[in-house]
């Protein structure tokens, strides 16, 4: 277990310091002696959601997966690389993994809802916090603020958790199909997404589109392959299937010219559609 989980957490109850107990594989409060299972390193403080699957772990990296994929590990790579070299960050969502070799090296803690072997802890942040206020310099949710029902409730803990100055990196997708059922709430514009970040005293120091209209017809042609062309019959299927097939030799010489998607700041572009949005939400230092 990481020294600086422990150093990081507080006792919801009495908001009293927490200890690892050896002996019965415990986190306990001395004080009023609250205690919190350890499964495989990790305290388990919510149990997991009714339902939920666990995710399978896949290969992750720069040059991996989707255009979408491959622009959030630049973009998180940026601002990671960016932060200081001791400041604490908070990957919220973690999962199996997804970002870990970007953060290797550096003082992190990966949080999820579900008990993954690669959790530093387990917990539900809309249903508790069990840190203390202040205590991170950055926070990570890549790809998971669409998982969220209770989005206030999230951004509210989470903006307590950040230092003054403290950043919250968020990847977040908008024209990308239903994921993770049943667990998919929202999609967000970048409208919404400043407006957020205000309520929850952070401010959008950065906010950016990532546009790639190649996946998005590449999308559209796996709808129409596999939800509407088994229910044609006789000519009109053949017909269909022939045609589907150019476009996708179409949208792949497409992809060949145009490259796969570009990054731009939503006011400084015509298209409506992008594929997700990045944003660097600060929390300000106080005046004086």
């Amino acid at each position: 277990m990481k020294s600086y989980l422990i150093e990081s957490l507080r006792c919801s109850h009495c908001q009293g310091a927490l200890a690892y107990d050896d002996s019965s594989r415990q986190v306990i409060c001395p004080r009023c002696h609250q205690a919190v299972p350890v499964q495989d390193g990790a305290p388990v403080f919510t149990s997991p959601p009714v339902g939920m699957a666990p995710s399978e772990k896949v290969a992750r990296g720069l040059n991996m997966g989707t255009p979408w994929r491959r622009a959030n590990w630049r973009f998180l790579g940026e601002q990671v690389a960016a932060l200081p070299a001791d400041a604490l960050i908070l990957d919220v969502g973690a999962g199996r993994g997804d970002f870990a070799n970007l953060l290797d090296g550096r003082n992190y803690l990966a949080l999820d809802v579900y008990p993954y072997p690669e959790s530093d802890i387990v917990c539900d942040l809309t249903q508790m916090n069990p840190f203390r206020p202040g205590s991170f310099d950055a926070i990570l949710l890549m790809n998971v603020l669409e998982h969220i029902y209770h989005t206030h409730a999230m951004l509210a803990t989470l903006s307590s958790l950040l230092k003054p100055g403290g950043i919250l990196l968020v990847a977040i997708p908008f024209m990308v199909k239903m994921h993770q059922a049943p667990i998919d709430y929202v999609r967000y514009t970048h409208y919404a997404l400043e407006e957020l970040g205000q309520e929850h005293g952070l401010q959008a120091e950065k906010l950016e589109g990532f546009y790639d209209p190649i996946s998005l017809l590449g999308e559209g042609i796996g709808n129409l392959k596999h939800a509407i062309l088994p229910n044609i019959r006789g000519a009109r299927h053949y017909a269909g299937r022939a045609l589907l097939l150019a476009i996708q030799a179409l949208a792949a010489g497409l992809q060949g010219v145009l490259g796969p998607g570009r990054v731009q700041y939503p006011e400084h572009t015509r298209s409506q559609a992008p594929t997700g949005y990045h944003i660097v939400y600060r929390k300000p230092v106080p005046e004086g």
